[in-house]
């Protein structure tokens, strides 16, 4: 399926609420679009698009990331485990394949690189995807050679502040130069795996090589 194809179909997704979109843009939200092409979009401004309508009321204190699957060494781990953990800064434009013109954000993420749990947690040598799942059930997926490259990563600030609830709060994933489907939110398990699996949208003729 081709680009142009995808995107229509899910504008149409979209028009019959399979794909909720919360919010409307107003004339003004525009305008703060395009004033942030140079800059920083501001939250008010910054598009929200959910597979579902649930928006997952995760707290810190209980917070818990599993990484499990073909691995050596699988970990459980906390908020408190996670912020403590080599961090680095990304500016990203995250843009939404349906629309990319208006349904972007300029923003900086702050978090760890999928990299450094990685190497933490030794994948098999046949290892090829790490799927990714948010609390309310959505499922990505990303190549094993994408999850290594180091601006990839487990972010829990957006323009150094915490995650605001809607947009994945306390832990998501950042994917710069890719669409923003692969930008699992309420994140909350990482499954590294040897066989072809594939996300929500992926498995739905989106490709796993979601390069902008």
């Amino acid at each position: 399926m081709g680009l142009v194809k995808r995107r229509d179909f899910l504008k149409l997704l979209i028009a019959s609420t399979s794909l909720l979109v919360i919010g409307k843009l107003s004339v003004q939200e525009c305008s703060n679009f395009q004033q942030a092409q140079n800059g920083l979009t501001s939250f008010g401004a910054w598009y929200v698009v959910q597979y579902s309508n649930v928006v997952p009321d995760l707290v810190t204190k209980n917070y818990m990331l599993t990484v499990d699957g073909e691995v050596e060494n699988p970990l459980t781990l906390t908020y408190d485990d996670i912020i403590k953990m080599p961090s680095v800064k990304v500016k990203d434009t995250i843009q939404c394949v349906s629309d990319p013109l208006f349904l972007k954000a300029n923003v900086v993420w702050t978090g760890v690189p999928l990299k450094y749990i990685i190497d933490m947690v030794k994948p098999k040598p046949n290892v090829i995807k790490v799927v990714s799942y948010g609390a309310e059930g959505y499922i990505a997926d990303l190549p094993i050679e994408k999850a290594m490259e180091p601006n990839v990563l487990i972010a829990y600030e957006v323009d150094g502040q915490p995650l605001p609830r809607v947009h994945g709060y306390p832990v998501r994933l950042a994917v710069p130069g890719w669409w923003g489907y692969t930008y699992t939110k309420w994140l909350v398990r990482l499954h590294f795996t040897s066989k072809n699996v594939l996300g929500y949208w992926e498995s739905r003729g989106y490709p796993d090589d979601a390069k902008k």
